[in-house]
């Protein structure tokens, strides 16, 4: 009869076993595992294309420098089980990095349409480069590796790049697509005769030349994709944030190039209790101006004005800090003459009126583009690099970073109806008088007939509210006939309609009247948080509303909805109230940590320590462990002391547990010692297994046959002492 310990020496197959360490029964990395060897060259695909995109060089260089080192050396770190708790642990990670560490500490680079993108990538990098140190029996790599290059892939190109960069993001899909294949291919396993892979026994020329023509549409595929990507970015990005974000539409509350009417109704109603905006100040915001508008056709308000962009300004006062910028918007003027001056650092600002009133305000999510800010606004910081504004003193940014603040100031005389001289053009003040060339006279009618004997412009605007209010009610929803203009349906019929019909009939009645007015759509906060010293606006206080302009007052608002449409303040459970002032509380305290880094984090939990109802919480917590602890104790107290002969044959089965653990067999907790030592018995005739086997069945037989003796626990550890030495 043959050796099977001669016969398994002297197989090629089985000779990519060594002894490498320790006893460690792994393979030979390089020479004998090609899908590790693509599994390797797949990571750092990802990490050099995010070092590029991104601009992580440390980072990057870093996962080369691990998976290199896990490929070319015999080094296994993690134990099978323990892989398993991986994924738990880099999500909880995730999860606290995400919130408590500044965006530029991840990359260099931001992206547009995810805002972690960078920070998701570098997470699933770490878990592929994590696996490369699991031990395992055949040393294989899981076959799910490519799935996630694919993932991390997708979420590079989740940044915007020149053309080269375009064309780079295409090699790198190319690439992905060819090693992936050669992953499963290299993953497949072959026959070995003679020191030799033969793949003739399972890929003929037939097979081949499909696999190739595969490749290659998949190829082309994955460049025409990369290509798509950048092309069509914008509408991309548009398209997922409706998808992930309803709220988010291009037509909510009229936050867009247009105002269709049934917007703010829409909002109102989708998760109405929602809080939209917070805001903390003095004073109690109230109207927060969204968009105005001063073009209505047929069911929809339009812009005709186009925005001017400001560039930060440096104050004596305000400072930037960090990355936020302090904006001066007192001194707008129209075209392009604004935006010099406004951007002009030798502009003095001392000769400005003083700030009537702050407003430190924190939006959802979703509002990201537009900054909500009173009438009368003249100064803003928030944190980006510039902010455009309107004719109509809407200011808009490209992108609001999430999680953050921006902070308005509101000066003039007379509170919030008022606001500087109009210096818009000619053509804009034209636009506000313009009523649509097919707008029925009846409305021009209506409007002779509400003003009267009224000659200013307060005593119209006064006239028109008055009549709405004596003559309308309020309903959420209207019905509209088919082939008739809405508001001229709702100026004639007066039916029950929402804030949309009363703000844009009023605006076309005070038009009719010769009233400069525009149609404003934005929030109404007047809601008092009472524990986090807060005002607040839910979605249910999106409004719309009119503007007119009195030549004696400047800039007034004209609120021709009933009041019981117009938001008011509403009664909010305590339990409420509090669990959104410590969201709101945590959202600072976020904010102040990506913002300051480290430092920030130690002063921002330092000062929330000191105050009362942590101390109170910290001294709960430790309360509650004492007496844990202490209970514990007593437990420990009251059970049976364990026989010394037990815990000395415990103690070597853990060590001997741990010895062939490392050697990548390990021992289930569902088996029993006879039930391993059968199974390790079978494998490959390897004579150590074979000694182990008989171990572990001499064990058993010691502890479950009667009493314990010094000289069979002897016994035992001398039996590990003479595999040690063989």
């Amino acid at each position: 009869m043959s050796n099977p310990a001669k016969n398994t020496a002297n197989n090629p197959t089985n000779k990519a076993w060594q002894s490498g360490g320790a006893g460690s029964l792994t393979r030979n990395p390089v020479a004998r595992n090609p899908q590790r060897f693509v599994g390797a060259l797949l990571v750092i695909l990802q990490a050099v294309a995010l070092g590029m995109f991104f601009r992580t060089p440390v980072f990057s260089s870093v996962v080369v420098l691990a998976v290199v080192y896990a490929s070319v050396t015999k080094t296994r770190l993690v134990s099978a089980r323990l892989a398993l708790r991986i994924p738990i642990t880099l999500v909880v990670m995730y999860a606290i990095q995400r919130t408590l560490t500044p965006i530029s500490w991840v990359a260099g680079e931001r992206s547009f349409l995810i805002p972690d993108a960078a920070l998701i990538v570098e997470y699933l990098l770490v878990y592929q480069v994590l696996r490369f140190y699991v031990r395992s029996e055949d040393d294989a790599l899981p076959s799910f590796l490519p799935i996630l290059a694919i993932v991390a892939v997708v979420f590079i190109g989740d940044v915007r790049v020149d053309p080269q960069g375009r064309a780079g993001y295409q090699v790198v899909a190319l690439l992905l697509v060819v090693l992936s294949i050669a992953y499963f291919m290299a993953g497949r396993h072959f026959p070995v005769s003679g020191g030799q892979l033969h793949f003739s026994r399972y890929f003929s020329r037939r097979h081949l030349v499909w696999l190739a023509a595969v490749g290659f549409v998949c190829a082309a595929v994955s460049w025409a994709s990369a290509s798509g990507l950048y092309r069509y970015a914008r509408q991309i990005e548009n398209t997922m944030n409706a998808f992930i974000n309803p709220s988010m539409r291009r037509d909510s509350v009229g936050f867009s190039g247009n105002g269709r009417l049934g917007s703010v109704a829409r909002q109102k109603g989708s998760q109405g209790k929602r809080v939209a905006l917070r805001v903390y100040s003095d004073q109690q915001p109230g109207y927060l101006r969204g968009k105005a508008f001063g073009y209505y056709q047929q069911w929809q308000w339009q812009r005709r004005t186009k925005p001017v962009r400001v560039m930060p300004k440096t104050l004596v006062t305000e400072l930037p800090n960090g990355n936020e910028m302090t904006f001066v918007l007192d001194r707008f003027e129209a075209g392009e003459a604004a935006e010099r001056e406004i951007s002009d650092p030798s502009n003095d600002a001392a000769d400005r009126s003083p700030p009537e009133a702050r407003f430190d305000v924190w939006p959802d999510q979703s509002f990201r583009e537009v900054l909500f800010t009173p009438l009368g606004v003249n100064q803003l910081r928030a944190p980006v690099d510039e902010v455009s504004i309107d004719a109509y003193r809407i200011v808009t940014a490209d992108t609001l970073p999430p999680e953050t603040n921006y902070v308005v100031w509101r000066s003039g005389h007379g509170g919030v109806d008022s606001i500087d001289e109009p210096t818009i053009t000619e053509e804009e003040w034209d636009t506000l008088l313009e009523l649509p060339a097919d707008l029925e006279p009846i409305v021009s009618e209506i409007a002779q007939r509400i003003a009267g004997d009224a000659v200013t412009t307060g005593e119209k605007v006064a006239a028109i509210e008055a009549y709405f209010l004596e003559n309308y009610e309020y309903q959420f929803g209207i019905e509209i006939p088919h082939g008739v203009d809405p508001v001229v349906h709702f100026l004639t019929e007066r039916p029950p309609a929402h804030c949309e019909y009363f703000a844009s009939g009023a605006t076309l009645l005070l038009r009719s009247l010769g009233v400069p007015c525009r149609y404003v759509t934005g929030f109404v906060a007047v809601e008092k948080n009472q524990y986090g010293d807060y005002w607040v606006a839910r979605n249910r206080d999106a409004h719309a509303w009119a503007e007119a302009y009195d030549p004696e007052r400047g800039w007034v608002l004209v609120e021709a909805t009933p009041a019981s449409g117009v938001p008011q303040s509403m009664k909010v459970a305590t339990a409420s109230q509090m669990w959104d002032a410590i969201k709101a509380q945590w959202d600072q305290w976020v904010a102040a940590v990506r913002k300051q880094g480290a430092g920030g984090l130690l002063i921002t939990t330092f000062t929330l320590l000191v105050r009362p109802l942590a101390l109170v919480g910290i001294a709960l917590v430790v309360a509650i462990v004492a007496i844990k602890f202490w209970l514990g104790r007593r437990v420990m107290k009251q059970t049976t002391p364990v026989d010394p002969h037990v815990q000395a044959m415990r103690a070597l089965l853990n060590e001997m547990d741990r010895r062939w653990h490392r050697e990548g067999v390990t021992r289930e907790h569902h088996e029993t010692m006879h039930q391993f030592a059968n199974r390790i018995e079978q494998r490959d005739g390897d004579a150590e297994l074979s000694g182990a086997a008989e171990w572990y069945r001499k064990y058993a037989t010691i502890r479950y046959s009667g009493p314990i003796s010094t000289e069979s626990i002897e016994s035992l550890r001398d039996g590990m002492v003479e595999k040690v030495r063989r």
